[in-house]
């Protein structure tokens, strides 16, 4: 009888042993999960340590108090939804509207087809479509406000530049014509006195000598 006694003392001994070792690996390895899921969801050195420290504490009960109050995401689901919501707002920022009535246009659009407001200009060298404030072609580059083509070649606004146009000759003046009345009437009225008079003596003379 105090053999059996014996035996089941030891057998009881073992799995108190047993039972006590369990429940130390499984205390201590709520604790370790417990600071562990903390620091996943906190960078906060001190609330990660309190978390710990209360579950070491309270063991399960601890281990229930930290679920209640724990962050509902961790850091890197955090991080996730950031750039999700980053992803978003670019598309939404992107997103390309009418500016007279707001509404959704595409990139190749050249009109509004709600409110018929011109979005953009096509290029005269090579048709591509242009913002309305560009003032050079960045594909051919034609300067769209520059005549379209020249013999057939696009018009490079760099490269190119107007020709001045030549300044037209002044014609020669015409000379004046003179007619021989205005001379004669010119010279009429220049004759000196003196000789007029000095003409009449030699007519007179010249009647009385014949």
């Amino acid at each position: 009888m105090q053999t059996i006694l014996n035996n089941l003392g030891a057998i009881l001994l073992v799995v108190v042993a047993f039972l006590g070792a369990f429940l130390a690996a499984f205390w201590v390895s709520l604790i370790l999960w417990t600071f562990r899921d903390a620091r996943a969801r906190s960078r906060d050195p001190f609330a990660q340590l309190l978390a710990a420290l209360m579950v070491g504490v309270f063991g399960p009960l601890g281990m229930f108090i930290y679920l209640i109050l724990r962050p509902h995401e961790t850091l890197a689901e955090a991080y996730e939804r950031s750039l999700e919501e980053e992803a978003l707002l670019q598309d939404i920022e992107e997103r390309l509207v009418c500016p007279g009535c707001k509404q959704a246009v595409q990139d190749n659009f050249q009109f509004c087809p709600s409110c018929h407001t011109r979005l953009k200009k096509v290029c005269p060298g090579c048709g591509e479509l242009l913002r309305l404030r560009w003032n050079i072609c960045p594909y051919c580059g034609t300067s769209p406000s520059a005549p379209h083509m020249a013999h057939g070649v696009p018009v490079v606004a760099e490269a190119l530049s107007p020709e001045p146009e030549p300044e037209p000759e002044p014609e020669p003046e015409p000379e004046p014509e003179w007619s021989e009345e205005p001379r004669s009437s010119v010279r009429k009225e220049t004759m000196h006195p003196i000789g007029v008079m000095t003409g009449l003596e030699n007519a007179v003379q010249t009647g009385t000598d014949e």
